[in-house]
């Protein structure tokens, strides 16, 4: 037994041997290239041919370095920012992020941060060439501006200074520029606002106020807030008034920590309003209270039979229904004119008379998100003469 497997051995020794002669043969020498550059090399000729504008070119060497050493996370970004330039939009959003993931698992902060831009600057243009060719929505163009925004958020954080060799032009001002000019396009002059030299600011005469802003939502679920005055260029600070403190026939909000407190995420577009997530987007913390009907009267705009609720700020109505009764009834929250206190504005919903029983003096469940804040903030008379300053500036 022992003979025979030293036969076989030889035997396969003998093929193997063979096979090495034949493919290293005169008749293969041609295979062998006759100079053989390093990945170094190959990484450095990639990025030259793109600085040059040749960027099949450059595809090629960073393709050959990704084929040789697939650790090297700068060849996929090479690949990416080349795709980019070359239109081949697909390839360059798979190749991004795969270098996110290679470079956050070798930790290399700065190849994080090229990546994000260059994803950014992606969407960006992606979002402008579309909306000037009409391909695009102004709906889509704007996710793909707020998607971007996100990628731009990233690289800042990952490095405030940032910077790259490859395209010495696109840095932290050019990137910064770009984000003023989306959140500009967004209508959140706000956010666009701090991306610009504060020698703007200084044009204009700024206000601070504070102000009550109670949360509604419309028949869509987009849920916002309303600054009476307009002109809103920043808030300053935000405080949840949802309590209401009732004494006798008068209704206010004040401040009180619950554990339902919570602050929503929300930016200011335009100049008076601030938006929230839609109900579709977020789901809002519910509130479900017992409540005893009252007649308001005619004249209060219309009046009717109302249900107070305990919190103020109330924008979205879950489910309402007489206790013992589960027949969900119609309802709408009361809308008051300026003969009512503003309490009436935001903390009272109104029962329509679809059945008899709905009077004063009944119990009825009522489930409902709500929200109040006292808002802190700046705002300015001279808020169109900013906004040219700004389309100047950008």
């Amino acid at each position: 037994m022992i003979k025979h497997k030293n036969t076989i051995w030889k035997v396969l020794l003998i093929v193997l041997t063979a096979s090495l002669f034949y493919y290293c043969g005169e008749d293969s020498s041609t295979d062998i290239p006759s100079t053989f550059t390093n990945v170094t090399d190959e990484l450095a000729y990639g990025w030259a041919e793109y600085q040059d504008g040749n960027y099949r070119a450059a595809i090629d060497h960073f393709t050959t370095v990704a084929e040789r050493d697939a650790e090297v996370a700068d060849a996929y970004n090479g690949l990416a920012w080349s795709y980019m330039r070359s239109k081949d939009l697909p390839s360059a959003s798979s190749q991004f992020s795969f270098v996110l993931s290679l470079a956050k698992l070798q930790g290399n902060a700065e190849l994080q941060a090229d990546a994000y831009a260059g994803m950014f600057l992606m969407k960006y243009v992606n979002s402008v060439s579309g909306t000037l060719s009409g391909e695009l929505s102004v709906d889509n163009a704007e996710a793909l501006l707020v998607t971007g925004l996100q990628y731009a958020d990233s690289t800042l954080k990952l490095q405030s200074d940032y910077s790259n060799f490859h395209d010495p032009d696109f840095d932290a001002a050019a990137l910064k520029k770009l984000m003023a000019y989306s959140y500009y396009s967004l209508h959140r002059f706000s956010e666009s606002l701090s991306f610009i030299d504060e020698d703007v600011l200084n044009s204009i005469t700024v206000d601070t106020l504070t102000e009550e802003v109670n949360l509604q939502s419309d028949d869509d679920g987009n849920v916002f807030g309303i600054f009476t005055g307009g002109g809103v260029i920043k808030v300053l600070d935000i405080k949840d008034k949802s309590v209401v403190v009732i004494s006798g026939d008068a209704a206010t909000t004040d401040y009180t920590p619950t554990d339902e407190e919570e602050y929503f995420d929300y930016y200011l577009q335009e100049h008076d309003r601030m938006v929230f997530k839609s109900v579709s987007e977020y789901s809002y913390p519910q509130r479900t209270d017992t409540l005893t009907s009252f007649e308001l009267p005619s004249f209060y705009n219309g009046g009717g039979t109302m249900l107070p609720t305990p919190r103020a700020g109330v924008f979205q109505v879950y489910s309402v229904h007489l206790v013992g009764d589960d027949t969900e009834l119609r309802y709408w929250i009361f809308e008051p004119t300026t003969l009512i206190p503003p309490s009436f504005a935001s903390n009272y919903v109104k029962l329509l008379k679809d059945y008899p029983y709905i009077t004063t003096g009944k119990d009825f469940v009522l489930t409902y998100s709500f929200r109040n804040y006292e808002v802190t903030y700046q705002r300015t008379d001279d808020f169109l003469e900013l906004i040219k300053v700004m389309e100047a500036y950008l």
